[in-house]
């Protein structure tokens, strides 16, 4: 495809920024990307690279990069939520990198999304404006015109829909559809390591009870121990992935719980507890029209028991980036990419949401009696997004 093509990217996010730079990587030199959001700026809690994500990062030129502000923990396990027994073990560090050939790491999302900016702000192809929601869209026979919440607009021949749960680009292809509340309520915090009067070890624990969990792992070098707690509750009418909670409300969920997880969440500040609801989204059977698609959670929004949101978006990224250049016309491009993408990332949705049955289950006593199905134990580590 003719690499001066106008490549509009709605999304500044992990899916958005990841493209982008794949794109400019293989040539394309029109790349703009538009975020709603006024600034880029200290966002989320940590997040999970498995070797398949990592290896398509560091295709990308990102490696000294992740080497320097990730986590690598060399193992971690899944206890008991009242005994803290060890109920299953996970090898990381090297056992993974020699397995696969790329590491598994732990990072903080604003982290990542640093990586990420530095790499294009060093690359002139790509362009990225803030405070631009997107309005509507207009498809042509040339491509696609986007009009903005303040009225300019932006002429395109390929539109790539990086926009999240709550997709506009998705909603003007296929109209407006409801987000479904999963069932789940997460909290999250960063409590400052230090606090606590030992290092956590291993770096990376999974505790399990009856409709319940209670993850916490090390990033920043180990500075910041990130906790997610995810529980399951009846309806929810709130809005929003940040909303404000408290300390008393978090350790109400988890009464009873061992010792370990309540001295946690004692700890948590009281400014950095929040919740959200987990909202889900039927699978969606078309990604693209005539010259616009999705990538990310746009187009497979997934819960996030096998912790593979970020991984899948990314490799997103790296394949439709290589169907773009590969093929001469929007059309066989689109196909290539949805056909290499839309299975695996189906089953990945359908394997989270298994997953958090089973983690959840009214017998946690039983978990790791056989084996049980992870992203590693169902081969989705291999996948590697240069050769799909």
């Amino acid at each position: 495809m003719d690499r001066n093509i106008r490549i509009a990217i709605i999304g500044a996010g992990l899916c958005g920024l990841s493209t982008a730079l794949a794109l400019a990587r293989l040539g394309f030199r029109q790349i703009q990307i538009f975020e709603r959001s006024p600034s880029l700026g200290e966002v989320g809690a940590g997040l999970t690279l498995g070797p398949n994500a990592t290896r398509a990062l560091i295709g990308l030129g990102l490696g000294d990069a992740l080497q320097q502000s990730c986590d690598e923990p060399h193992a971690g396990i899944t206890r008991h939520w009242k005994t803290g027994a060890v109920l299953m073990r996970s090898a990381r560090g090297s056992v993974i990198r020699e397995h696969y050939g790329a590491p598994y790491y732990q990072i903080h999302r604003a982290d990542m999304l640093d990586i990420l900016v530095q790499a294009i702000a060093k690359n002139s192809a790509i362009n990225i404006k803030m405070g631009m929601g997107l309005l509507a869209t207009e498809e042509n026979a040339q491509g696609a015109v986007l009009i903005f919440s303040d009225r300019q607009k932006f002429s395109a021949d390929i539109v790539i829909g990086c926009d999240g749960l709550k997709s506009s680009v998705s909603e003007s292809l296929f109209g407006a559809t409801a987000a479904n509340f999963s069932g789940y309520v997460a909290w999250r915090a960063l409590v400052p390591a230090a606090a606590f009067s030992a290092r956590l070890e291993p770096p990376a624990q999974l505790f399990i009870g009856i409709e319940r969990l209670f993850m916490r792992y090390l990033v920043r070098h180990g500075e910041l121990i990130n906790i997610v707690a995810i529980a399951r509750a009846q309806g929810w009418d709130e809005e929003g992935w940040m909303l404000p909670s408290t300390v008393e409300e978090l350790r109400a969920q988890y009464f009873g719980w061992h010792e370990d997880i309540l001295h946690t969440i004692n700890l948590v500040p009281v400014e950095q507890c929040f919740k959200w609801a987990i909202h889900v989204r039927e699978a969606i059977p078309t990604w693209y029209t005539n010259a616009i698609v999705l990538a990310g959670d746009a187009a497979h929004p997934m819960v996030p028991f096998m912790g593979m949101g970020a991984s899948t978006a990314i490799e997103d990224a790296v394949v439709l980036a290589r169907a773009l250049a590969l093929h001469e016309d929007r059309a066989t491009a689109f196909l290539a990419y949805q056909t290499a993408r839309h299975t695996r990332a189906s089953f990945i949705q359908a394997q989270s949401a298994q997953r958090g049955l089973r983690l959840m289950s009214a017998d946690p006593d039983s978990y790791g009696a056989e084996r049980e199905m992870s992203e590693d134990s169902l081969g989705l580590f291999a996948y590697d997004a240069f050769s799909a």
